[in-house]
C-alpha cells in the first residue's frame, strides 16, 4: 500500500477511482455490492473532507444537470435554508454519519433510491431527501471533482 503524497487530495483521488474499478471488475451477481461500495465512498468523501474543504463547496442551487440531485428530490428542508449544494452536502453528511438514511428496492429487488434525513438534536427534522441511485452517483462524481479543483487550487 502506497503512502499519501498530499493526504487529503490522494484519499478524495484513490475514492473516485475505488468506484471507478469496481465497475471494472467482474463480481458474480450475487456477490455484487455496488451500493454499498458507493455509500462507502460517500460517507468517507462527506465527512472526512468536511473540516478543510467544505467552507468551498459552492452554494448554487441543485440541479439534476449539474449535480444529480433535483431539487424535487428533496421533500424537506429546514425553513430559511436553501437547496444549495452547501447545505445539501451537510444535510447528506450529517445523515450518513448518524445512519439515518434507508435504502429502497425496485420491483426486481435491486436498490434504487436511498432515503436520507436529518434531525437537530431537539429531534426536528431539518432535512428528508429520496435520491435514486444514479443520481447519488453522479452527485458524489461531481462533488469528489469539485474537492480536486479546490484542492488543486490551493496546493
Amino acid at each position: 500500500m502506497s503512502y499519501y503524497l498530499h493526504q487529503e487530495f490522494d484519499f478524495v483521488e484513490r475514492t473516485k477511482k475505488i468506484i471507478e474499478q469496481y465497475d471494472s471488475l467482474t463480481i458474480p451477481e450475487k456477490d455484487k455490492f455496488e451500493v454499498t461500495l458507493l455509500l462507502n465512498c460517500f460517507v468517507g468523501l462527506l465527512i472526512l473532507p468536511q473540516q478543510k474543504w467544505y467552507d468551498n463547496l459552492p452554494t448554487e442551487i441543485v440541479s439534476q444537470k449539474e449535480w444529480g440531485i433535483a431539487p424535487e428530490h428533496i421533500s424537506f428542508i429546514k425553513q430559511g435554508e436553501k437547496k444549495n449544494i452547501e447545505n445539501i452536502s451537510r444535510h447528506l453528511r450529517n445523515s450518513v454519519a448518524h445512519y439515518r438514511f434507508k435504502a429502497f428496492n425496485n420491483s426486481s429487488n435491486k436498490i434504487s433510491r436511498i432515503k436520507f434525513e436529518d434531525f437537530e438534536q431537539s429531534g426536528n427534522k431539518t432535512f428528508e431527501a429520496l435520491i435514486p441511485l444514479a443520481n447519488l452517483r453522479q452527485f458524489t462524481n461531481k462533488l469528489t471533482a469539485n474537492f480536486m479543483t479546490e484542492m488543486n487550487r490551493q496546493k
